[in-house]
């Protein structure tokens, strides 16, 4: 039985009174507002305020004690005069500002109730998604831009005998939805992988998925590489990776603390943290478990991906205590 689905009465602590690294972390909940044509709804910070004139997701502070629904619920009506219906955690993020530190507590909302207007005399516009990289956010909103960006499943690829296999496998994965995929294959020589990479990466490309490959920081230079995951190894290497071309992802493979902090000096835009339960893969590795786990993740500063054991019913709850998503070969791979 999978122990995320076997303890479905933990839920998130409560974050309004913790204290990390002899600070208080002020507890905001934050909303990504969805219309129902998909667009999100942003609101510009008025220029006399603090970091005015940046746009920014809606939110605010969540008293002590409050149903993190409740808190968004009462902040969209004071700010936007809206209610709204549906609510999906996105992603849970600290920032660190010099005087305080917030955790930013995410959630897409939807089902939208009444017109949307600034309450409090602040601009709000309607935008696409795929344009929202072209507004200025604070740069705490710049992580749940990233979060929003991403899906919540990361498949990475299984054993195969012949390339047909492997592509079926990729091909029947992106019909079924999945839209992030790292190509895993140690057991071929370096020439062979990249020529299999290379032709992978245009096939998913062509479905509208992204292939993320393994290898040395030089494959960034490749025009048609969308995407490295660098290894735990890699991350004590001295040369820092940078990326070439735009779009480009930068994954990094975490286990513990020193790691993920290792992976926000390379500006990587995820990690996957491992493992979490115990793996086929890497018998030999010592499982988190679900509360260390959760705690890492709490001090990550980037959206972080649970992988090892995970199976698609765990995303939810991988959500709900802060992660993005969930990561796996087994539970993806045809």
């Amino acid at each position: 039985m999978s122990m995320l689905r076997s303890t479905p009465s933990i839920a998130p602590e409560s974050i309004a009174s913790m204290i990390i690294d002899n600070r208080n972390v002020v507890h905001v909940a934050v909303a990504v507002i969805l219309g129902d044509d998909g667009r999100v709804l942003l609101a510009k910070r008025p220029e006399d305020k603090h970091m005015g004139g940046l746009w920014e997701f809606p939110g605010g502070k969540v008293e002590s004690g409050e149903d993190i629904r409740v808190a968004l619920s009462r902040e969209l009506r004071e700010e936007l005069d809206i209610g709204v219906a549906t609510f999906s955690p996105l992603i849970k993020i600290r920032h660190d500002y010099p005087d305080k530190s917030v955790l930013l507590d995410t959630w897409v909302v939807s089902g939208i109730q009444g017109e949307p207007k600034g309450n409090e005399g602040q601009l709000i516009q309607w935008v696409e998604k795929e344009c929202l990289n072209d507004y200025e956010f604070p740069e705490a909103n710049k992580v749940i831009l990233r979060a929003l960006q991403l899906p919540d499943h990361y498949m990475i690829t299984g054993h195969f005998a012949e390339k047909e296999a492997l592509f079926n496998s990729v091909l029947a994965a992106l019909d079924n939805g999945i839209r992030l995929i790292q190509f895993r294959a140690h057991w071929l020589e370096a020439g062979d992988y990249l020529r299999l990479a290379r032709e992978l990466s245009s096939c998913a490309q062509a479905a509208g998925g992204t292939l993320i490959i393994k290898g040395d920081f030089s494959l960034l230079s490749e025009s048609w590489c969308h995407g490295l995951h660098l290894t735990s190894r890699q991350l004590g290497l001295p040369v820092k990776p940078e990326k070439r071309h735009s779009g480009q992802l930068l994954v990094a493979s975490c286990h513990d603390k020193a790691q993920i902090k290792a992976a926000e000096a390379m500006a990587v835009d995820f990690i996957t943290l491992s493992p979490v339960k115990a793996t086929a893969s890497h018998p030999e590795a010592s499982p988190l478990g679900l509360e260390r786990a959760k705690m890492l993740t709490g001090i990550a500063k980037v959206p972080v991906f649970w992988l090892g054991g995970m199976n698609p019913e765990d995303a939810h709850l991988a959500r709900q205590l802060g992660a993005r998503g969930i990561a796996a070969i087994q539970a993806f791979w045809g």
